[in-house]
């Protein structure tokens, strides 16, 4: 008898577990984009000013418009290269508009593309959205006279690496740089206990990085939480032409955009032919 009731016991205890993570899985594939775009559709302040030849820039999409912000190198002879940048979740372009200003003198064009449906943005974020906005901006960018097509480059930042990666599938990439990115929204999953197939946005950092036949910039810190150091591993070992540079850091909290940032990057992008040698 005892054993009996301990057995309908044990099976309840199984039925409560399988009726919690099934609870638990609902929800995640429920707010999935949510969690992934948190300032999507959020309030967001008129956007700054831009000098002249700084602008805005609003490009013609399927949902609306991709709007981003063109930061013109300031000591440059034309054409030059340029670089698509992709924030990350929490940010929006007009946060970044001075931290490429050191790139810029050295001769590199900046466009920041913003996240559709972030920052009055036209949109939703999502997989289908962010690979239309990413190559409407690197078609707007390779149209303009002061650029050099050959040697257009891509940065994301966390969530912004997954357009980025994506970028080289449909567009010529020089080179690809990736902060503190997943390797793939399916691991990502994965790493909080969920099977893959609750994903909707299915980005596949790694396997973009392997099929890539340039190099590829990894930054990522070592004390990162929110995606695991196991990521940029996973991609540094996708492919051979990719570097790997680990931070004493978390997340929220590397230095990027620093001096020594901007040293890296300098370098990088030299020995890769798109800036000219002998810079600083």
């Amino acid at each position: 008898m005892m054993k009996s009731r301990g057995r309908r016991l044990t099976i309840a205890a199984l039925v409560l577990a399988v009726l919690a993570y099934a609870g638990y899985a609902a929800f995640f594939y429920t707010v999935q984009r949510q969690l992934l775009f948190p300032l999507a559709g959020a309030p967001h302040p008129s956007s700054a000013a831009l000098a002249a030849p700084a602008r805005w820039v609003e490009l013609p999409v399927s949902y609306g418009r991709a709007r981003c912000a063109f930061l013109p190198a300031t000591t440059a002879m034309a054409p030059a290269p340029a670089l698509l940048f992709f924030h990350g979740n929490g940010e929006t372009a007009d946060q970044h508009l001075n931290a490429f200003d050191a790139l810029r003198a050295r001769g590199l064009h900046v466009l920041l593309v913003e996240l559709p449906g972030y920052a009055g943005a036209d949109g939703a974020p999502g997989f289908d959205s962010l690979v239309e906005a990413s190559t409407a901006a690197y078609d707007w960018l390779a149209q303009q006279g002061e650029v050099d097509a050959a040697r257009i480059v891509a940065l994301g930042r966390s969530i912004g690496g997954a357009p980025a990666a994506e970028l080289t599938r449909h567009r010529a990439l020089a080179a690809l740089m990736l902060l503190s990115t997943f390797a793939s929204t399916a691991d990502l999953a994965n790493d909080r206990f969920l099977p893959s197939w609750l994903v909707r946005d299915r980005f596949d950092t790694a396997a973009r990085i392997a099929a890539f036949p340039h190099a590829v910039l990894l930054m990522h810190g070592d004390r990162d939480t929110l995606i695991a150091p196991a990521h940029a591993r996973r991609m540094a070992a996708a492919s051979p032409r990719t570097q790997l540079y680990r931070e004493a850091c978390r997340h929220n909290d590397c230095a990027y955009f620093s001096r020594d940032f901007t040293r890296l990057i300098g370098g990088f992008l030299r020995a890769q032919g798109v800036l000219p040698a002998g810079g600083p």
